[in-house]
């Protein structure tokens, strides 16, 4: 260093007339060159990776197409052309003999002859119009002409011959054509036939042209108002992802490598054509970038909407469809949404699509009817002790908490006007209630005795009713006849149906519910049901935790949510996500899954969480989660969506109301359910199909 600067002092001393530039303008020139050229390569080659990756993929293309070119050809069956060439040359021979040489000259000569004769007919026709216009003229003004209509009649008669003789030489020339067709349709299907010979080799000869010819350059789609500014002002969206991903409909491609493999589910390019479409409505990424890694989103940390992969792709649907329950293609989007309606997350938090949904807990108004105290203290404690399966989550109450609300809710029940007859339920045999339970559908709600089949076939892990393994140690007798021969009589809007049941078959199925009991041992507790700050402090619980979000309560029926809107989550940016004390990565990924997992994971000794913990498998987490971050208020605009039109309200209605009342358990509807095969030896005496049921009954009779 000291010796570049003692190399500028020296020059300082030397007078400006007399020093010598050269050596620095070579330097910097020479600087100046290598910055140019490094700038020429940047330009051309480095950020511009797409070409290379095209140009990759028109070699990959000529190969694959040149394998099937050779496929085509060694495949080529020669004997049979060798065959259709015989046929065709003696078709083209009948075509060319004198007889149909005869006939043509006769076509011809008869299509002068029409030409001749509708002339004819033509001239005389106008002469026909005139006179009959002249003859009308004359009897208007009171002088009629009647060599004029002499004219005319004259006139008539000679169309009359002209026309038949029309209709004779037009029939006359289409037999004749009718056995020249017989001659060419030999020839046009003989040479159909070599065409489809030829069909594989033409499309590997075609599509080889092509991909030579093909030009290497940017292929963008361009969706016109797709997206809104900050200020509310449509503007366009642009979509470069077919500049690498060339291959997304060449069935040629489908065993190819990323970026070059043909989309995984064609069916769906149907519904969303990507050259109208664009692929990041889908599948999210940087549509205008052109390099990989600021295209999927890695590369560039600020983006907010990075690639979905597998399929968490399946998260974008929401944006279109967040009013459907049922997406023909998208089996992931379609357990996401069971498992929210079926887990009742709408209960706390306002989610689009779910805000009209019904509650999916019992109804608390009269429990010292239906149970017992001591079952009711249990289960608000933590339903998970009773059954691991239920869709009850845990509060994590404390002993003191759940006599309170239990003492709260037997209050409330002793005002209930429903009170079962005593003694209704004797007299009945347990052996004929087991084999009802067994042969009238039961199982396909409720697990009972153990019979876990029916849990394994729906493929998740909590139950859709409840398990009725323990009824014995939880249930009234008297109230579940009732409940049994008649469940709207207690409930109006119950989802359990009428069986239909006679009065013994109900008292047979009471009395094997009856055996099932819980063989466990427990504490058991003095609970002070009467007492006014219990009452108090339930009633304070009640509300403060949204139990009146999933059952209705007498007294709470304006209660409203409890907890924060979902409709935006998927929007949520890491740095408003709380982790409290935990040691997790720092992303949306896991926030989210640790949530739904544990939801307390998150609390510190000043920030409390109330939301309980529900017992989801990872797998549903995982479903659940892509759903969740599908949920945002950015939506396409209404042109890019399938219009909701009254017919499909109507259909989604009837859909959710399938789900709702669990009839696809039974019966398998839009290819979803039928789960209770799994508990019958015979599966012929499953419940029919409804998936055709459209095509084989009138409105009016279902």
């Amino acid at each position: 260093m000291n010796g570049i600067f003692g190399w500028f002092s020296k020059r300082a001393e030397t007078p400006i007339e007399t020093r010598n530039y050269g050596k620095v303008y070579l330097v910097l020139s020479g600087l100046l060159f290598l910055g140019t050229m490094w700038a020429v390569v940047d330009e051309i080659s480095t950020r511009r990776p797409w070409k290379d990756m095209q140009q990759e993929y028109f070699l990959l293309s000529l190969r694959k197409w040149s394998d099937k070119l050779k496929e085509a050809e060694t495949s080529f069956d020669s004997t049979t052309f060798a065959d259709l060439q015989k046929q065709l040359n003696e078709a083209n021979v009948k075509l060319s003999s004198p007889e149909a040489i005869a006939i043509k000259q006769d076509i011809n000569k008869l299509d002068d002859e029409l030409l001749d004769a509708n002339r004819d007919f033509t001239f005389a026709k106008s002469r026909g119009d005139e006179a009959y216009y002249f003859w009308k003229k004359s009897i208007h003004e009171g002088k009629e002409d009647v060599g004029l209509r002499k004219q005319v009649q004259e006139l008539e008669s000679q169309m009359a011959a002209f026309n038949i003789r029309v209709e004779q030489l037009t029939s006359k020339r289409d037999s004749l054509i009718k056995i020249l067709d017989g001659y060419r349709g030999a020839v046009k299907e003989i040479s159909s036939k070599i065409r489809d010979l030829y069909a594989s080799i033409d499309e590997a000869r075609s599509k080889i042209e092509r991909t030579k010819g093909s030009s290497i350059l940017i292929r963008q789609v361009m969706m016109n108002n797709f997206d809104r500014s900050n200020f509310g002002i449509p503007k366009a969206r642009i979509d470069r992802c077919q500049t690498c991903h060339l291959g997304w409909k060449e069935d040629i491609m489908e065993d190819a490598p990323q970026p070059f493999t043909k989309h995984p589910v064609p069916e769906l390019l149907k519904i969303h054509n990507p050259e109208i479409f664009g692929c990041t409505p889908c599948h999210r990424g940087q549509g205008h970038a052109l390099t990989a890694g600021f295209a999927h989103g890695p590369d560039d940390h600020h983006w907010e909407w990075p690639l979905l992969k597998g399929k968490e792709v399946y998260a974008s649907c929401n944006s279109c469809h967040a009013n459907e329950m049922y997406l023909r293609y998208g089996e992931r989007f379609n357990q996401a949404k069971q498992i929210l309606a079926e887990s009742g997350c709408f209960g706390c938090h306002e989610i689009k699509g779910f805000t009209d949904m019904p509650k999916i807990g019992p109804e608390l108004n009269q429990l010292p009817a239906k149970a017992k105290p001591e079952w009711l203290f249990r289960w608000v404690r933590n339903p998970k002790d009773y059954n691991p399966h239920t869709r009850m989550p845990n509060f994590r109450f404390s002993d003191y908490q759940a006599e309170a609300i239990t003492a709260y809710l037997w209050n409330v029940g002793k005002e209930a006007t429903y009170n079962p007859q005593k003694g209704v339920s004797v007299g009945g045999n347990s052996e004929r209630g087991k084999t009802l339970v067994g042969t009238i559908g039961c199982k396909g709600c409720h697990v009972i005795d153990n019979d876990t089949r029916m849990r394994i076939a729906r493929g998740f892990n909590y139950d859709i009713a409840p398990e009725l393994s323990r009824a014995g140690s939880k249930l009234d007798p008297d109230w579940t006849y009732e409940w049994i021969k008649n469940p709207r009589h207690y409930r109006p809007t119950t989802r359990m149906p009428s069986l239909r049941l006679a009065d013994q078959e109900a008292r047979d199925i009471v009395a094997y519910l009856m055996t099932l009991k819980d063989t466990r041992l427990f504490e058991q507790k003095k609970l002070a049901l009467n007492n006014l700050g219990n009452i108090k402090r339930g009633d304070k619980l009640i509300r403060e935790y949204g139990c009146a979000g999933c059952h209705e309560i007498k007294g709470m029926e304006k209660e409203g949510r409890v907890s924060v809107s979902l409709s935006n989550i998927g929007r949520k940016r890491v740095d408003e996500l709380d982790f409290g004390d935990t040691k997790i990565p720092h992303t949306w990924d896991d926030w989210i899954f640790n949530k739904i997992r544990n939801a307390r994971v998150y609390a510190t000794d000043r920030i409390i969480s109330k939301m309980p913990v529900f017992a989801l498998a990872d797998s549903e987490i995982v479903v659940l989660r892509t759903l969740l971050r599908g949920m945002t208020k950015e939506i396409p605009e209404p042109e890019y969506q399938r219009p909701l039109d009254k017919n499909l309200q109507v259909v989604e209605a009837g859909r959710r109301l399938t789900s709702y009342y669990n009839c696809i358990n039974c019966h398998q509807i839009e290819e979803l359910g039928g789960a209770i095969k799994a508990t019958l030896d015979d599966e012929a005496l499953a419940p029919p199909l409804l998936q055709p049921e459209g095509a084989k009954v009138q409105e009016p009779w279902l």
